[in-house]
């Protein structure tokens, strides 16, 4: 697929995943963070075009690209971290669009799942590297390779781990992690949930109720992360209340108002939303 296509699709899915409103808890056109705001994503969105396009004709170097993304994100906005989870999905997702001839689901997604298979410890280096430059908030109680640990850098070489290797044992605790080993399975199914939601209501309320309906069934790992088991099951159960309940506007802006307060942010769901929508954008899907 033409490498501009496949750099427009990724950078729409990012600007239209950002503005869709309401979306419990994150940044949308309506609600910013205290250091990082709706203009911070807009920026960065426009600003990682180039690497998206890059990747669109490249066959490895996953790490590299990530690293380059983050570097162009960061020199157009302040906001700190934007999209690096949602850039460690796109690039091989992009690397994968751009090897195929035409749109074909099945073949993207077996191609992404190759790329990452291939990827080699220069990958994991970079990735690693790019972590602390994307100011991403990360685990401290992590098992093994804690990506702020510089001896993690010196055990990756030595032991030659590929970026896929490692994203096998970040795989039980983190989301982004699971869906790069797994073969991108949830942002595959959530794209055709997405396009079915599309013919029937706005793309904007099809975004805000795709990301919801996932809330309901995924634990948020960052949620997690950040505020523990306990509220993490309690925002799986109210996303599950809402959905079977008709997602009712009123419930799930009061669900917002109450993630916002709390300051809780599922900015996982949030990336893999947007990396289905790069794969419906890709398929046709317009605004």
């Amino acid at each position: 697929m033409n490498e501009e296509y496949v750099a427009r699709s990724a950078q729409l899915a990012l600007l239209l995943e950002v503005s869709a409103y309401p979306k419990p808890g994150n940044v949308s056109r309506t609600h910013d963070f205290k250091d990082t705001r709706y203009e911070h994503f807009l920026a960065s969105s426009v600003a990682v075009y180039p690497v998206l396009r890059e990747a669109a004709v490249r066959s490895e170097g996953v790490g590299e690209l990530v690293g380059k993304g983050v570097e162009e994100s960061i020199k157009w906005q302040s906001g700190g971290n934007t999209h690096f989870g949602a850039l460690l999905l796109l690039i091989p997702l992009a690397m994968a669009a751009g090897a195929c001839e035409s749109f074909d689901m099945g073949e993207i997604k077996r191609k992404a799942k190759e790329v990452m298979l291939n990827t080699n410890v220069d990958d994991a280096v970079e990735v690693y590297r790019a972590f602390p430059k994307a100011k991403v908030k990360v685990r401290t109680d992590v098992p093994e390779l804690d990506v702020m640990d510089e001896n993690s850098l010196k055990e990756i070489k030595e032991k030659k781990l590929s970026l896929y290797e490692i994203l096998t044992i970040s795989a039980s605790y983190d989301l982004i992690s699971r869906e790069l080993v797994r073969g991108f399975e949830k942002t595959f199914g959530y794209a055709s949930l997405l396009m079915d939601f599309a013919t029937k209501r706005s793309i904007n309320d099809a975004i805000a109720h795709a990301y919801l309906r996932f809330l309901s069934e995924e634990e948020d790992t960052f949620v997690k992360m950040k505020f523990g088991t306990e509220k993490s099951k309690y925002v799986l159960e109210r996303a599950k209340e809402i959905v079977n309940s008709g997602y009712v506007r009123k419930e799930i802006e009061e669900f917002n108002e109450v993630l916002i307060r709390e300051g809780i942010n599922p900015g996982s769901t949030a990336d893999i939303i947007a990396a289905a929508l790069f794969v419906d954008i890709l398929g046709g899907l317009r605004v």
